[in-house]
């Protein structure tokens, strides 16, 4: 009975965890007026419609590639008309868009000129970046993801139980605050991005414990019969963010949720925990 209770809890938490999104951020980007090429920012404040008459020889520019080609019959294009603003204090960005066809603009999206907090702004801007070059911003924000550790690293409990690798299945969620730096390239053809930061937070969720004759060898009867156990695990822990790669350091505890789990060896002990991980952006950037 305790065997089938403790694969439905199991199974509802990971449905409850994966019903939801795997990642979520909430937070805003800040452009710096202090630095380079941030300190003046294009704003779109309408269109107008150009025709240009037949025979007439136009130039197209795309990803940074100039074609020519004469006009067959009357044409009309619609161009944007953009202002340019100096900015006199640091912006808040809500979003951004930076795209190999035109890796000379950071398209932006100010909650600046906003009445409400965060509502952000239809009409989007825009910083210039020089070719060969590249702007920073500054990008804080709150994440929310879903994590699984496949592995803890346990620090010797005696004399007879030295550290070990424990391989106990854990699924849960984190939450962290992040500060990140993040490089806008303009490589005339490519729209290149890197970043780095770093993040504090915390990882919560459940463990599965086997427990057996080796997992409870510290009772005075250690139990014969293999059996299952919950735990409530809880993961403080810190992160470095380099172009895209991810390593965090933490620090948990497996706390027991069922009754049989407080004859765990490991029942309330600290251990540590390594986790790496990959932005898809830097395959893609």
């Amino acid at each position: 009975m305790k065997n089938i209770f403790l694969l439905i809890t199991l199974l509802l938490n990971i449905t409850i965890v994966f019903s939801q999104d795997q990642e979520t951020e909430i937070g805003q980007y800040r452009l710096r007026r202090d630095k380079s090429f941030q300190d003046t920012v294009y704003m779109k404040t309408g269109s107008e419609e150009i025709k240009i008459p037949k025979g007439w020889t136009i130039t197209e520019t795309i990803a940074g590639i100039s074609t020519q080609r004469t006009l067959d019959q009357d044409y009309s294009i619609t161009v944007k008309k953009y202002v340019p603003i100096e900015v006199k204090s640091n912006w808040k960005i809500g979003e951004i868009k930076h795209s190999d066809e035109e890796p000379d603009k950071l398209y932006l999206n100010p909650y600046h000129f906003i009445k409400k907090k965060y509502d952000s702004l239809n009409n989007k801007g825009y910083i210039k970046i020089p070719e060969n070059s590249s702007v920073t911003l500054v990008k804080s924000f709150v994440k929310w993801q879903t994590i699984t550790i496949p592995f803890a690293i346990r620090p010797a409990l005696n004399d007879s139980i030295g550290s070990k690798v424990t391989t106990d299945l854990k699924i849960g969620a984190s939450i962290s605050y992040n500060y990140n730096w993040e490089k806008f390239k303009n490589r005339r053809i490519k729209a290149k991005k890197s970043s780095r930061g770093v993040s504090v937070g915390v990882g919560f969720g459940f463990s599965k414990v086997t427990l057996n004759s080796s997992s409870t060898s510290l009772l005075n009867r250690p139990y014969k019969n293999e059996e299952d156990g919950l735990a409530f695990f809880i993961s403080p822990g810190i992160g470095l963010n380099l172009k895209g790669f991810q390593v965090n350091f933490s620090y948990g505890w497996d706390i027991p949720v069922t009754e049989n789990v407080k004859d765990w060896n490991y029942a309330n002990e600290g251990y540590l925990g390594i986790g790496l991980g990959v932005g898809l952006d830097v395959f893609g950037k």
